[in-house]
């Protein structure tokens, strides 16, 4: 839910996942989809409802996420270089029997049936932060606002009931101080936090367990790949403009595994302080892992870790906000 960081990409994007929602009711959608199966399926095609045991979903942006498991939702969550295209957070839900169900940011598409189902239970999910999520997306002031008068927040829907057990995979990674400002990001949400005057308890957990050679779940695309059962922090090659992606796979809103992908062609700095036209991994971390545990986006002029994009050398995204501070305390 991003109104306030609107691009031509995603423009483009919605109209097209408008006219497949139209499209689904009638016979122009069956005509469309012809098969449900293999490693190129498109949304147009899900709109057949047919059901999906196994494949690769392809949206019209090209990204292309592992059908996962009926009954599984798996999302993929980036945050964009300031001033690149916003691709849109995204979801894709196998229901089984009643078809896919694919969410972009606000706009759905996919299986008629599969959608209501997953509509509906999101709704519930989050009706609690219903109307903070959306003063957290309608702000237009100009000025950004200070990270400490901003309360807004917005859910992805899912949380842990768990510990996040995670591993780094450090092939292609931008300095040898990546893990520990990766891991200060994942630590940012848990335990007792203090910030703008407030302090809350979190739940929120995570152990690092050490390096690994298991690839990440995120792909190339933006997408997501097929769950490993293993939580993996990783490098490699992003769309331009993108910093970095998260994956979380979950169940009836149950976080189940969480892979992180950052970009190797940016320039970083995993430092304690930053200089230059790098990006701050630290600060980028903290977000991505407030995604992990299952925080959307705010408004890009809140101010807040959560926003969604990132400039160089933003420190000041290694602080939570009031409003980032709230949402962990509402999920945790």
């Amino acid at each position: 839910m991003r109104k306030s960081f609107v691009t031509a990409g995603a423009v483009v994007l919605g109209v097209a996942l408008v006219a497949v929602t139209v499209a689904s009711g009638g016979a122009a959608a069956t005509a469309a989809s012809p098969s449900c199966r293999g490693d190129g399926i498109t949304v147009a095609a899900l709109a057949s409802g047919c059901a999906v045991s196994s494949g690769t979903v392809v949206l019209p942006d090209g990204r292309r996420f592992a059908v996962p498991p009926s009954g599984t939702t798996v999302a993929a969550l980036p945050v964009a270089a300031s001033g690149a295209v916003d691709p849109g957070d995204v979801s894709v839900t196998n229901t089984g029997r009643s078809g896919v169900a694919v969410r972009i940011d606000d706009r759905w598409a996919g299986a008629p049936a599969a959608v209501r189902l997953e509509r509906a239970a999101l709704q519930q999910r989050t009706a609690t932060t219903r109307a903070t999520a959306g003063a957290a997306t309608s702000a237009t002031s100009a000025s950004a606002p200070s990270s400490c008068s901003n309360k807004t927040y917005t859910r992805t829907g899912f949380r842990w009931g768990s510990r996040v057990d995670w591993r780094y995979n450090a092939t292609g990674q931008k300095g040898t101080g990546s893990v520990t400002a990766i891991r200060a990001g994942s630590d940012a949400w848990t335990g007792a936090l203090a910030t703008c005057g407030k302090k809350v308890t979190s739940t929120a957990a995570d152990r690092y367990l050490g390096t690994t050679t298991q690839a990440s779940g995120v792909t190339a695309t933006g997408g997501c790949g097929t769950s490993s059962g293993t939580s993996v922090a990783a490098w490699g090659s992003l769309r331009a403009g993108t910093l970095a992606v998260t994956c979380v796979w979950s169940r009836s809103g149950v976080a189940v595994e969480v892979d992180q992908r950052y970009t190797t062609a940016a320039a970083w700095s995993a430092t304690t302080t930053c200089s230059g036209t790098k990006f701050d991994l630290r600060g980028v971390a903290t977000h991505e892992w407030g995604h992990a545990y299952g925080l959307g986006h705010t408004a890009q002029n809140s101010g807040l870790v959560m926003k969604p994009a990132s400039t160089t050398c933003e420190t000041g995204q290694r602080t939570l906000g009031l409003g980032d501070l709230m949402g962990i305390d509402a999920l945790y």
